[in-house]
């Protein structure tokens, strides 16, 4: 466990020059699915959706000074809140059976809603022949809320596929996935874009495409998604 009063001042001291590398900094001392490990991913796709803004001309320097300013100052108030029970590792609970037919459930932000429609289609003959179900968090939503719908639906669920975005990581559902976690449920993240794991409390699960590829790095995306329907058709009980 590292000196609290000490890792918060050096940290605020970082983060007048270099605001991302305290925020990689305090990612990595923060362990798991920890509590206020979301409040750092939050930060973080805060300042890298600004600073994508900025490398694309599309704002101005004086406001993108004001809004790193802000994140900056949310950095601070996260230090000042840090106490040591915030550096205890977090424990997962061991996974439970899966189900004769597998519940998969798809969790992504509804921005990202053509990628798992795209998904759904490559798994519909498997889905149709009764192999597995799938339930989607935003598709198959009837009414309420999506993040109350999919408590609902998580306990006879065997596996989460969640989408991995920084819609997602900046959003309301990293907190259910790693409420998953903690209820012995098998995350694996798809990865749509080139964005890191790190810190996301999923670093240590595999991670589809296979080889750790991305969608993204597909010259065909139809080639992505038959990669990532056969690596799932391959964790169907024989």
């Amino acid at each position: 466990m590292p000196d609290l009063q000490n890792t918060k001042a050096t940290l605020s001291e970082l983060s007048v020059t270099d605001l991302g590398g305290a925020l990689k900094n305090l990612q990595g001392l923060i362990p798991g699915s920890a509590p206020k490990k979301k409040d750092i991913l939050s930060l973080q796709g805060r300042l890298e959706s600004i600073n994508a803004e900025r490398r694309n001309n599309l704002i101005a320097f004086d406001e993108y000074d004001i809004k790193v300013s802000r994140i900056r100052y949310d950095f601070l108030g996260l230090l000042e809140s840090l106490t040591d029970e915030d550096f205890n590792p977090v424990a997962t609970p061991a996974a439970k059976q899966v189900g004769a037919v597998p519940k998969f459930m798809f969790v992504y932000d509804v921005e990202e809603e053509p990628f798992a429609t795209k998904l759904n289609k490559h798994l519909f003959l498997q889905k149709r022949s009764g192999k597995i179900k799938i339930y989607n968090v935003h598709a198959d939503l009837k009414a309420g809320d999506p993040v109350e719908e999919a408590q609902k639906e998580l306990a006879d669920t065997d596996y989460i596929i969640c989408l991995f975005t920084l819609n997602l990581i900046t959003g309301v559902w990293l907190d259910f996935i790693w409420e998953s976690l903690n209820a012995g449920k098998r995350v694996i993240p798809v990865r749509i874009a080139d964005i890191s794991l790190d810190g996301s409390g999923l670093e240590k699960y595999k991670s589809l495409p296979s080889q750790n590829r991305t969608i993204s790095a597909f010259k065909n995306e139809d080639a992505a998604y038959a990669d990532i329907a056969a690596e799932i058709v391959r964790l169907l009980p024989r």
